[in-house]
């Protein structure tokens, strides 16, 4: 009897959401039942007749995604095929997606709903449309323990998530609606030593933590504890014992919060960690703004954690996101004077990104504060002087084909989109899509 074909579309941007999913089915045997495709280039690039009508498409992406797999669901939508998909956008919107055609939605936490999903197709029990939603409502416990992203499926093993949720609910993010839960130390543990026993030989080792020094945090504690301290400790430590040539804790994906930043945190770090540079998290450099995002830090704190990364011997890379909604010229201006003047006291350097509304958040349904043609050349000078990173620069491209393609397409959806203090410097009329 021939299998179902199960075709995982991967992409850079959804490389590191698949391997867990497939260990969850290897170690329940559910894989044998089906034919596992790994599918690396776009579904449209050839004739629509490799599709089969009881085929499963699996897709897996952010917001700023949907326009890239908007082309091969819609070739998809001819086929007969199930259209799969989850990622941080299902989690929190399903309209938009059902509209473009998916028939399948995983909301949050994907490995017991993958599980489910492939017991539903192995007894039939699936409409015209199903969705999984969160494991238990409300929360965010899922199976964090269980599982790990080490697939025979697929090459790499990706970093291994640690923490999942946030404790704090700042006004452009999501992940802090649901409750943040940890990975034990046994879970690592086993992860660790099938990494190192891998016939991949990996060589790096990293972790998924939106807020590095807060792993295993006590609940309800929303600043740097001992506990978290300790077991932060006691992971590096365990990391180590495998004698990986790279460990790294402090960088993407598991960025620092500048107000959990201590000396005794930031020497457990220099004791395990390969790399040489920490990331916070700032965000912003004006105090106003950072309270309209309730981030609950202040520009001192940036300022603060920057001098002790600093004098423990890193160099502090500062996240900062410019064009928020409501963001003033005023606001933009503190920003750059404060990346400025931290440079010139701590040599720290700046990764600058450009706001995008994600799905879940307060500013969910807001356009950016569009720059100025003078703020972008502010932003150019800090890049050409060796301060910061323009990453931005790319994003306000990301941000535009999006809007361009939402209003093309979905017009209705794009209509819920409320305008920013200078909206008259849009360019989502003046550019080509």
């Amino acid at each position: 009897m021939q299998k179902r074909r199960m075709i995982f579309r991967i992409a850079p941007f959804n490389r590191i959401s698949f391997p867990v999913l497939l260990n969850a089915w290897e170690s329940r045997q559910m894989d044998r039942h089906f034919e596992i495709i790994i599918r690396e280039t776009p579904l449209t690039l050839e004739p629509f007749q490799e599709i089969r009508k009881d085929d499963v498409v699996l897709f897996s992406f952010m917001t700023p995604h949907l326009p890239l797999i908007h082309e091969e669901i819609k070739a998809l939508k001819g086929t007969g095929a199930i259209i799969a998909g989850g990622g941080p956008h299902i989690t929190y919107e399903q309209e938009l997606v059902l509209e473009m055609g998916f028939h399948i939605l995983f909301i949050g936490p994907g490995e017991t709903n993958f599980l489910t999903f492939g017991r539903d197709l192995l007894e039939h029990n699936l409409g015209e449309i199903k969705i999984y939603p969160f494991p238990t409502p409300g929360t965010n416990t899922g199976d964090i323990n269980t599982y790990v992203p080490i697939t025979k499926y697929m090459q790499g093993i990706p970093p291994l998530e640690i923490m999942r949720g946030c404790s704090w609910n700042c006004n452009y993010c999501a992940t802090g609606l649901q409750t943040a839960i940890y990975r034990d130390l046994d879970s690592i543990k086993n992860f660790l030593h099938q990494a190192s026993t891998s016939a991949q030989k990996i060589s790096r080792i990293n972790f998924i933590c939106p807020s590095a020094m807060e792993y295993q945090s006590p609940k309800g504690v929303r600043r740097q504890h001992e506990k978290s301290l300790a077991k932060i400790a006691e992971l590096l430590r365990l990391t180590h014992a495998y004698h990986f040539k790279f460990i790294e804790y402090g960088i993407f994906p598991s960025e620092i919060r500048p107000d959990t930043v201590s000396t005794e945190g930031i020497e457990i770090l220099k004791k395990y960690v390969s790399h040489k540079s920490i990331t916070l998290g700032a965000q912003s450099g004006s105090d106003q703004r950072l309270k309209e995002l309730k981030r609950a830090h202040t520009t001192a704190d940036i300022e603060r954690a920057a001098a002790i990364v600093n004098d423990c011997g890193f160099l502090a890379y500062l996240d900062f996101i410019v064009a928020y909604p409501d963001e003033t010229p005023e606001e933009r201006k503190e920003t750059l004077q404060f990346i400025k003047k931290l440079y010139k006291k701590y040599r720290v350097r700046t990764q600058l990104h450009y706001f995008f509304p994600l799905p879940g958040s307060t500013y969910a349904f807001r356009f950016p504060a569009f720059l100025s043609e003078n703020e972008k050349t502010a932003l150019h000078e800090l890049k050409e002087n060796g301060i910061s990173r323009d990453g931005w620069i790319e994003n306000e491209k990301q941000m535009i084909h999006y809007f361009k393609w939402l209003k093309q397409n979905f017009p209705a959806y794009y209509s819920r989109y409320r305008g920013a203090v200078n909206e008259e410097i849009s360019p989502l009329d003046n550019k080509p899509y």
